[in-house]
């Protein structure tokens, strides 16, 4: 076994020798970047080892050449899938200063009846006697107003005591009809849930007062799952594996929330045991890796989850750190790649509520896509690929510190930078705005091809001309030089970077045009596009539309709705009214399965182009 130390957190960990780096990270419960999962083929995995030691890691692969530059291989930059330990190391992470912009920007409305399950009863007990000798169970459900509880081992082995602490002053936590523990005292002005938001990037814990609806406080980070892949396919290959790789992946994600759940308790003074209940979204792979259900064949056709209904479980079933008898709620999905957190984005949303013609769209790798109106919930999930999330971009980035994530193009080239500095590459926001402006300014054309030749290239301001250049491989636009970001390299986008934006932004539009046919309505029948989660919030509207990525409406229709799936979960936690209109949504959903309609490659295709979509 070697030691190896990773900085700057000071994270050690042993591993047998001939780890790689990213196994290390994984065993140290360390984020590192890895898109692909490890199989080499991302390059985002980037860590420095200390140039004083080169001989405690393997020689350079080729792989690394393919995605490292010169001056980067030798200031000791690796890729930790590549890289195999031998000795003890020492091992420095790129510097993201855990920017991501988090779903948490937007707490959402939480609009629901508070109309919670769980509810605590103070209750005051009369003193046992030698002429009354009625057991302590018996005698707390005596004074309850609620019938038909059953009994409760872990409550009942702890009641003597309670109920003497308190000089026989108690206070009562039922949800429903179940009795979930008694504390001693009255503490009933104290009564916490959590809703979860298990995204396959990050994950979003909102702790809440049930009582009132207030969210107390908020946390996310990067969902620990990645360091197997950004996408749902690869873990659900990793799951498949075996039971092994299965738990693993169960307790990465359960261990990412409960450090969550443990900040925020520090943070508000509640303590852990005073959560009573967890309302879980997410999609149904990630439903499923909570679970610990085996989501092996959610991955082929025809894609079949194992369950999809409402699941409700006691937390200490999965280690999950609220109170160990509390409930744990995880809405249904709809399909095997329509999941709770689109039932979620429909609960916040009310789409069942609004007139005309609804679309929801969440932009993202799985592209998951909702029509609702003449009374009919249409449901799709377009394969977009991991373009939005800047994998497979060559300077492609998450929404991090010195992410490029605006883009305009006048006589020059206008950037915003997240946190601003000096820029790292480009996340998903800036890939639209960037690839909208080129369009628009004519450096590309609708076919997605760059301008060639006198009469395109004439048309062009001179210094944007400049930008564009030929490679022995292809032709790519500078968007940053090299001597003005912060790796000295120019960032650029080429030929494939807007190939891989046209097959993302295909799928999404097919998706949406052929729910639109299904319903018997046009584009221009549509009432309000509804643009969910975090990633929506960023994009502009008029580089959406002006790609084609969205239909051609006014912008005053299209509306951000943020993180919708956590408002739904908080929605659903406050009320028992709201997640019966959960479970009714999910059942009247009507699900679209691209790959069977005829007609999928034939909008695909068309798709494709940059235009508008009228």
């Amino acid at each position: 076994m070697i030691n190896v130390t990773f900085l700057p957190s000071n994270n050690v960990v042993q591993i047998p020798v001939g780890s790689t780096i990213l196994q290390a990270a994984s065993a140290a419960g360390v984020q590192v970047e890895s898109t692909c999962g490890g199989k080499g083929t991302c390059g985002k995995c980037k860590v420095q080892v200390p140039l004083e030691n080169p001989s405690q890691t393997s020689q350079v692969s080729v792989i690394e050449t393919k995605f490292l530059s010169s001056s980067e291989l030798a200031a000791g930059w690796v890729l930790a899938c590549q890289h195999i330990l031998t000795q003890d190391t020492v091992i420095k992470l790129q510097d993201q200063k855990d920017a991501y912009r988090r779903k948490t920007d937007f707490v959402g409305r939480a609009n629901a009846t508070i109309a919670p399950s769980v509810r605590k009863y103070p209750v005051k007990l009369s003193k046992p006697s030698v002429e009354d000798q009625t057991p302590d169970w018996e005698r707390l459900l005596a004074v309850l107003p609620v019938t038909g509880i059953e009994f409760n081992r872990t409550a009942a082995a702890s009641l003597p005591k309670i109920i003497r602490q308190g000089n026989f002053q108690v206070t009562v936590v039922l949800d429903g009809n179940r009795l979930l523990t008694v504390e001693s005292g009255d503490t009933s002005k104290r009564c916490f849930g959590v809703a979860m938001d298990i995204g396959t990037t990050t994950v979003v814990v909102y702790l809440m007062e049930l009582s009132s609806g207030i969210v107390i406080t908020s946390g996310a980070l990067t969902n620990p799952q990645q360091v197997f892949g950004a996408d749902v396919i690869s873990r659900i290959t990793h799951a498949a594996r075996g039971p092994g790789q299965l738990q693993e992946l169960q307790e990465k994600v359960i261990d990412g929330l409960n450090m969550i759940v443990h900040r925020l308790c520090q943070e508000s003074g509640i303590g852990r045991e005073e959560i009573y209940q967890a309302v879980v979204v997410g999609n149904t792979t990630m439903a499923h890796l909570f679970l610990g259900i085996d989501p092996t064949y959610l991955a082929p056709a025809p894609f079949i989850p194992v369950f999809r209904e409402f699941v409700e479980i006691k937390a200490s079933e999965i280690g999950l750190a609220i109170l160990g008898t509390g409930t744990v709620r995880v809405l249904p999905n709809v399909a095997g790649y329509v999941g709770s957190d689109t039932v979620g984005v429909m609960l916040a949303a009310e789409v069942d509520r609004l007139p005309g013609v609804s679309l929801i769209v969440d932009i993202g790798t799985n592209g998951e896509i909702v029509l609702c109106g003449k009374d009919r919930i249409l449901t799709c999930s377009a394969a977009a690929g991991p373009a939005f999330e800047g994998a497979e971009i060559k300077f492609g980035m998450r929404a991090a510190e010195g992410a490029i994530e605006g883009v305009r193009i006048t006589e020059d080239v206008e950037l915003d930078i997240i946190a601003g500095g000096k820029p790292r590459g480009i996340c998903g926001s800036g890939l639209i705005d960037a690839i909208a402006e080129m369009f628009k300014a004519g450096v590309i054309g609708p076919t997605g091809r760059f301008a060639s030749g006198p009469a395109q290239l004439d048309k062009l301001p001179f210094l944007v001309r400049e930008r564009l250049r030929k490679t022995e491989r292809a032709s790519e636009f500078v968007l940053v030089w090299g001597k003005e970001t912060a790796s000295a390299e120019d960032i650029v986008l080429s030929q494939k970077d807007i190939r891989e934006m046209q097959l993302a932004k295909g799928a999404i539009m097919a998706g949406i045009m052929i729910l639109v046919r299904e319903m018997g309505v046009t584009p221009q029948e549509i009432d309000r596009v509804l643009l969910a989660g975090a990633f929506g919030n960023y994009i502009r509207k008029e580089s959406a539309v002006g790609i084609g990525l969205l239909p051609s409406l006014s912008l005053e229709k299209i509306k951000t709705i943020g993180n919708a799936a956590g408002d739904g979960a908080k929605m659903a936690l406050l009320s028992m009214e709201e997640r019966a209109r959960a479970n009714s949504l999910a059942r009247r959903a009507e699900h679209m399965e691209l790959s069977t309609r005829k007609e999928f490659q034939e909008e695909f295709m068309k798709g494709l182009d940059f235009k508008r979509v009228d």
